[in-house]
């Protein structure tokens, strides 16, 4: 028998493509709520006709690893779900024992064949002495939902990889006992829209989907030949608040663009004097796509509202995280 409560997940940083990292030191390991990261394969079923009702014959079709994975975030987990999706952009000052980073999505692509830069990632059941092991991983899409009650949690979603396919054995791998525990409560979080602070919001998600696929050719196996993207990136915002004013719907009328800023800040501990693990997400232009107010029951009337980041032209970016925490790598 094996339990969730015993697995394990770690990520680490491939030195090249088609390179896994098989050392046990290489891997941060995660604390996650859910993951489902495997393999994916389609099958190729025959279509002739053979005067039968039964399908014709089953081929093995195309092959992928996909996935998701879920955290309540820590600071250190946050950066590291930063750096799978955003990291090749990371900018970093250092002032003290703390370090600013400043993750803006990339302009260019990782390589003529990754889209990001490619990861290891490995997952144990440890009570059945069992591991996976995925290489040359895509993380495509970042999301970060917020909620009353609740602690801020992250979804990392893989859009591709290899399985290794001579499996791998059982490796050390742990989360940082100085990160368990440090997390980011619902009450830690503070909203800005257009420069006013706002308090009415139930709950909302952001997501940067970068819109990565793979890519097939006749190249004699069924693994990708590369990984590209689908489509232009996307950044949604989707919540729900408390309609006390019309600002939102007025802005969603007459298809105002303002700027959201979300604010975080971890008071568990101090980092240095008077300062803390912080992060702080900036869409400079969000256009408001949907926001219909209605009525159901007696109470307070909650609306959902639906944004997108544009590209502001000021800044250059649509979306962008910045992080203040003592660590010096993403993972």
């Amino acid at each position: 028998m094996s339990y969730g409560a015993q697995a394990k997940v770690g990520i680490a940083k491939q030195a090249a493509a088609n390179s896994w990292q098989v050392n046990a030191g290489s891997y941060f390991g995660l604390g996650f709520l859910t993951e489902d990261i495997g393999l994916e394969k389609q099958e190729l079923i025959s279509q002739n006709l053979s005067g039968r009702f039964e399908q014709g014959a089953v081929y093995s079709g195309i092959s992928n690893v996909h996935g998701t994975l879920q955290m309540e975030l820590t600071p250190r987990s946050l950066l590291a779900a930063c750096g799978m999706v955003l990291a090749n952009s990371a900018t970093t000052v250092d002032s003290g024992s703390m370090r600013n980073w400043t993750f803006v999505p990339n302009t260019q692509d990782f390589s003529s064949t990754f889209v990001k830069p490619p990861i290891s990632i490995y997952k144990q059941w440890s009570d059945a002495n069992s591991a996976e092991l995925f290489y040359d991983c895509q993380a495509g899409q970042l999301d970060l939902a917020f909620g009353q009650g609740q602690f801020l949690k992250g979804t990392v979603t893989i859009a591709g990889g290899t399985r290794l396919p001579t499996g791998i054995g059982s490796m050390a791998v742990t989360p940082l006992a100085s990160d368990v525990g440090r997390l980011f409560p619902w009450n830690v979080t503070s909203i800005s829209y257009g420069g006013v602070g706002l308090s009415q919001f139930s709950d909302f998600t952001i997501s940067m989907n970068e819109n990565v696929g793979a890519l097939y050719t006749v190249n004699g196996t069924l693994a990708p030949f590369k990984f590209t993207r689908t489509g232009f990136r996307e950044v949604t915002v989707n919540g729900t608040f408390y309609m006390n004013d019309r600002s939102m719907l007025n802005n969603f009328v007459a298809e105002t663009q303002q700027q959201l800023l979300i604010t975080s800040i971890n008071t568990k501990a101090a980092i240095q004097s008077g300062y803390y693990d912080t992060f702080v997400i900036d869409i400079p232009q969000l256009k408001i796509t949907a926001c219909k107010p209605g009525n159901s029951g007696p109470g307070e009337v909650s609306v959902k509202f639906t944004g997108r980041g544009v590209l502001d032209p000021t800044s250059n970016y649509a979306f962008q995280i910045l992080l203040q925490n003592t660590y010096q790598a993403t993972f």
